[in-house]
């Protein structure tokens, strides 16, 4: 390791921006002394470490030395391709130029943006596209042509046509189809059987668990890239969520009036006629399901928790269970290859909504928690069932500890002042040990810390007011680009009103625009200020003076209003313990790290950090944060926070 991460190393002859960091250099061993010894780590490498050189390279020997695939797992798709297109090639060449070795790796990607070339020929045949559709379709005939591996990403084609064209695991049929042998998903999957490294993202990953590890190929260690979403994600994966229109969708494609549906192929008359008098029967009990479900809301209210069998569906489920009982009987008569194609995937939905229905209606999962939810759009909004894993921690022990031999997991948000403990229970990690390295920028040069002590408790009527006051002084002193973070869209909302009369920026919030138009729409516009909330706290990266300031209007505890967080609160205190120590501070902690992290991405950025919540100050637990923060000046007041500002200006210049 030292060899490649050390001063003169390969990584510094091969990069002229290189610089060596002993944290890097340190996170490496580590990395490496826990593959070798077939054990689970953690690691918290401080932004500009360069973590994912310190675990792409001891992963990659381990992968050669001892002959066994790895999988690396990271937070996003943009992420993956920043791995194969960027980081994971220079590795690539050192390990060829430097080491006389080489290694194969592979995209991993979930079938959808893989395209079907079967599908792709029966769109042209039916002719179902406008004049203005031709351009893109050439395109993904070329590629076709090509016989490469491609995905959505290359054929850049828009949504409502990549639906028509791309893979559908239900839909396709190896063995039989006749194109199999030039079919890009299945090289894909021909290519990732050969590789000593697979880059995928946790939602695939969970994905692969749930459908019982069959879709990715075996690997013996994985490296979980942004470990801090892990949970999240993993609770979403391996939960489900229903809802009527995805049930009609599903019906429709059996039977749909005036249009061709799965029943118009069946050969015997009375089954076809049994078939859509079903479909319009569940159709039916699913309506009035629905709609007395929608009853059980109150007026404003649009999620409500399940705790009781709800006593509801009766009809529907028996109707259910009838149909898929004729479609059991159908699917011996059938013999027609392209109407099997349709079939079979057509009945697995239908068979896997009716049982997520019935394990919703009799909540039958163990350790899930189970709630309805109404759209905001209107009154009359679809409404969902969704059922989730309150805690992943036992999922994690046997999906993940007891199957790999090395799990690893790196952030630069893992730890409570250096402990972590609440990130061990959380993912229920055992078998190894972690490690805190600490950013190599000088924070003392670089950031000034501003602890909202002069101004009023969020819980004072005269917050939001006295908050705007302080964002606008702070914007001022840095002259704009700043990020303002926010818990709850009523507050960004107040705020903004106030602040839109106290600044001459030009303001982009998320109240009014997507999370992606806004960010883009601050980026163009220098000086301009940008107000979000749950998106904005982690995944932005924005360097040197595109952000100056990053302003937490409070501190980002997560109150018991979700079903998930409510259940996590009542296990917490059935066990005997303080659900605001043991599970609200910590988790509020590590996200003020996410949000705080956003300011310093580069050795030469410079800016602020405020914290406008006094309670960091005049609460007890307020040191458990102000400690997480980086070693830096603090200020107390405004003023205070211009001087420190100002000498960070002058250290800077010098």
């Amino acid at each position: 390791m030292k060899d490649i991460f050390g001063p003169e190393g390969y990584l510094d002859l091969e990069l002229p921006e290189y610089e060596f960091r002993e944290s890097q250099l340190d996170m490496a061993r580590f990395i490496q002394e826990r593959l070798a010894d077939s054990e689970n780590g953690i690691v918290e490498a401080g932004t500009g470490t360069g973590k994912t050189m310190a675990y792409l390279i001891p992963a990659i020997s381990h992968a050669l030395e001892s002959g066994k695939r790895v999988a690396v797992s990271t937070e996003t798709r943009a992420l993956q391709r920043q791995l194969t297109d960027k980081d994971i090639p220079v590795a690539q060449n050192i390990f060829r130029k430097y080491l006389g070795a080489d290694f194969k790796f592979s995209l991993c990607l979930g079938s959808t943006n893989y395209p079907c070339r079967r599908r792709f020929e029966r769109f042209l045949k039916r002719g179902d596209f406008e004049k203005g559709d031709l351009e893109y379709l050439n395109r993904v005939s070329a590629l076709f042509r090509e016989r490469k591996i491609f995905t959505s990403h290359e054929a850049d084609v828009p949504a409502y046509l990549w639906g028509e064209i791309c893979r559908d695991s239900e839909l396709c049929d190896q063995q039989r189809c006749p194109v199999s042998s030039i079919c890009p998903f299945q090289a894909a999957r021909r290519e990732w059987a050969s590789s000593d490294l697979l880059v995928m993202n946790h939602y695939l990953f969970f994905s692969n668990i749930a459908s019982g590890k069959t879709y990715l190929p075996v690997a013996e260690t994985v490296i979980f890239d942004e470990a801090h979403s892990v949970e999240t994600i993993a609770s979403k994966q391996l939960g489900f969520s229903i809802d009527y229109d995805l049930l009609l969708s599903l019906l429709q494609r059996f039977y749909h009036r005036g249009k061709w549906g799965i029943v118009n192929s069946f050969s015997n008359s009375e089954t076809r006629e049994e078939a859509i008098n079903s479909i319009e029967l569940i159709a039916k009990d699913a309506n009035i399901f629905f709609e007395k479900v929608r009853s059980i809301f109150n007026e404003n209210e649009t999620v409500r928790r399940i705790k009781k069998e709800l006593n509801l569906g009766e009809k529907l489920i028996l109707q259910m269970e009838k149909f898929l009982s004729i479609l059991e009987k159908c699917e011996k008569d059938c013999e027609d290859e392209d109407f099997r194609m349709e079939f079979e995937p057509a009945r697995s939905r239908v068979k896997g909504y009716f049982e997520s229905l019935k394990a919703f209606l009799e909540l039958s999962l163990p350790g899930y928690v189970y709630w309805i939810e109404r759209s905001e759009r209107d009154l009359l909004g679809n409404v969902s069932l969704t059922a989730r894993p309150v805690n992943i921690d036992n999922i994690m022990r046997f999906e993940v500890f007891a199957f790999y031999e090395s799990s690893l997991f790196v952030s630069a948000t893992l730890s409570v002042k250096n402990d972590f403990s609440f990130f061990i229970n959380t993912v229920g990690f055992e078998r190894g040990s972690g490690i805190v390295l600490k950013s190599p920028f000088n924070y003392k040069e670089q950031m000034a810390i501003y602890l909202g002590a002069d101004l009023p408790s969020p819980e004072e009527p005269r917050f939001t007011k006295e908050a705007a006051k302080a964002s606008a002084e702070i914007i001022k002193i840095l002259g704009g680009n700043c990020l303002l973070l926010f818990t709850s869209y009523s507050m960004l909302k107040n705020m903004k009103i106030i602040l839109e009369d106290l600044i001459d920026n030009k303001i982009y919030s998320q109240s009014e625009l997507s999370a992606s138009k806004a960010l883009h729409s601050y980026m163009r516009h220098p000086g301009a200020v940008l107000m979000g909330t749950h998106s904005f706290w982690q995944g932005i990266d924005l360097p040197g003076d595109l952000l100056k300031g990053v302003i937490i209007a409070r501190l980002p505890f997560a109150v018991p209003d979700t079903p998930i967080m409510e259940a996590k609160v009542e296990k917490i205190k059935n066990e005997g313990k303080n659900p605001f120590v043991a599970l609200q501070i910590p988790d509020a902690v590590l996200k003020m790290k996410q949000g705080s992290g956003r300011l310093i991405r580069r050795g030469t950025d410079k800016g602020i950090v405020a914290i406008l919540d006094s309670r960091i100050k005049t609460k007890g637990y307020g040191a458990t944060f102000d400690s997480s923060l980086p070693e830096c000046s603090r200020a107390l007041t405004l003023k205070e926070l211009t001087e420190n500002y100002k000498n960070i200006l002058k250290i800077r210049e010098n």
